[in-house]
């Protein structure tokens, strides 16, 4: 565990600016990358910031023993579907004076790099198991994290991990059996 975090949480709770800038330092990036999978690129910026508004919003009532870097994934997490949802319910009403998008020209050339194969296999997995695969591969969070920014047991969290890499090992044996 990084004490870090516990030392951030505490110094927030106090509302210590100083602490809640290094804490921004320290994990605009990282979350910055969660968003842009979550939502559009530009819309990610907005996500974080609004993140770190809604975590200083509540310094003085933060647990000291929940992890201060799976609250500020969850919190991410929750404005980024608040913003998705606002953006479908935009889209709904204005899709009849829109005209239909047309896909763009890099997704209709298929990808010949593994890395390419690899990223659209990933995104084929089931919504859960490809959150908990990214979260745990791509941000290094703990299967514990993961549970509560994803609102289910540890085990859980397990289980989509699992199932996830069975499926890309089974993927990448078919690919090279293609390929041979």
């Amino acid at each position: 565990m990084d004490d870090r975090f516990d030392t951030w949480s505490r110094q927030l709770r106090a509302s210590d600016r100083t602490a809640f800038t290094d804490l921004f330092d320290a994990m605009h990036t990282p979350l910055l990358r969660y968003a842009s999978r979550l939502t559009s690129a530009d819309t990610a910026y907005d996500v974080v910031q609004e993140a770190f508004v809604s975590l200083w919003r509540m310094r003085a009532s933060l647990n000291p023993d929940r992890s201060l870097k799976s609250l500020l994934y969850t919190l991410v997490r929750n404005e980024a579907l608040n913003q998705r949802r606002a953006m479908d319910r935009r889209q709904d009403r204005h899709a009849e004076y829109s005209p239909p998008r047309e896909p763009s020209p890099s997704d209709q050339v298929e990808a010949n790099a593994l890395r390419a194969r690899l990223k659209r296999w990933i995104d084929d997995l089931p919504e859960r198991q490809r959150e908990a695969f990214r979260l745990s591969r791509f941000d290094d969070l703990t299967h514990d994290e993961i549970a509560e920014i994803m609102n289910i047991a540890p085990r859980t969290v397990t289980n989509h991990v699992t199932k996830a890499l069975q499926t890309l090992r089974d993927r990448l044996d078919e690919h090279r059996a293609a390929t041979d």
